[in-house]
């Protein structure tokens, strides 16, 4: 019992090593899915938003063109419309200084695994990938500057709107802002535009940096 002990602790170091290589070498990789699973994530919250902007546009419309006797009920679809999209613009925000952070841990990990290669043609190889996939990371984000640039004035109209008609929910309130409404849906359209490009951006570089294996292949359609 004591020799197999003593052969156990002396195997233990050696054991540590072997492993701990193959620890660091998953490391990027784990950290470039984690890094493909929040812009996957900030992909589907664009995708609730532009839903949200829908709703909170038609709401907002509705009101100043077809005003019913009542207009409490018109001017809560609309304040509850905004306030959703105001959350998911959060989320969406939050997601995208998520993938900041880990993208720059996840190049900083790839960098030190590739000075370790002694392969030159590999090592070659994946720093090409690797600079690849920092110019499609560094587009997405300069997108997302962009989307967001356009969004943002959109988003402030539209918060003024509400501010108005929630101390003035009169017909003469709605008249006050209308001609702010036009130009606020007319806008829409245009930044729904945008914002749909980064969600497909975002998607398709998230799938880009999972760990999943290639799609399963069509289903071939039966013959008649």
């Amino acid at each position: 019992m004591t020799s197999l002990r003593h052969t156990a602790l002396k195997l233990a170091p050696l054991i540590a090593l072997a492993l701990f290589p193959a620890a660091c070498k998953s490391s990027a990789s784990d950290k470039g899915a984690a890094t493909g699973k929040n812009i996957t994530r900030a992909a589907d919250e664009i995708q609730v938003g532009i839903g949200q902007l829908d709703a909170t546009v038609s709401a907002l419309t509705a009101m100043v063109n077809n005003p019913a006797t009542d207009l409490a009920p018109q001017y809560k679809a609309f304040a509850t419309s905004l306030s959703q999209l105001e959350a998911t613009a959060k989320k969406v925000r939050d997601a995208a200084a998520e993938m900041e952070t880990n993208g720059q841990a996840y190049f900083a990990d790839w960098d030190a695994q590739i000075a370790a290669i002694q392969n030159e043609d590999i090592r070659e190889r994946t720093a090409e990938r690797r600079k690849v996939v920092e110019a499609n990371l560094k587009e997405l984000k300069e997108n997302y500057t962009s989307a967001r640039d356009g969004f943002q004035p959109l988003m402030s109209d539209l918060q003024d709107i509400r501010t108005v008609l929630g101390a003035d929910l009169t017909m003469e309130g709605l008249d006050s802002v209308k001609k702010t409404v036009n130009k606020t849906t007319g806008r829409a359209d245009d930044v729904k535009e945008s914002l749909q490009e980064l969600s497909d951006g975002f998607r398709k570089l998230g799938v880009r940096l999972s760990q999943s294996g290639p799609p399963p292949p069509a289903a071939e359609t039966p013959k008649k």
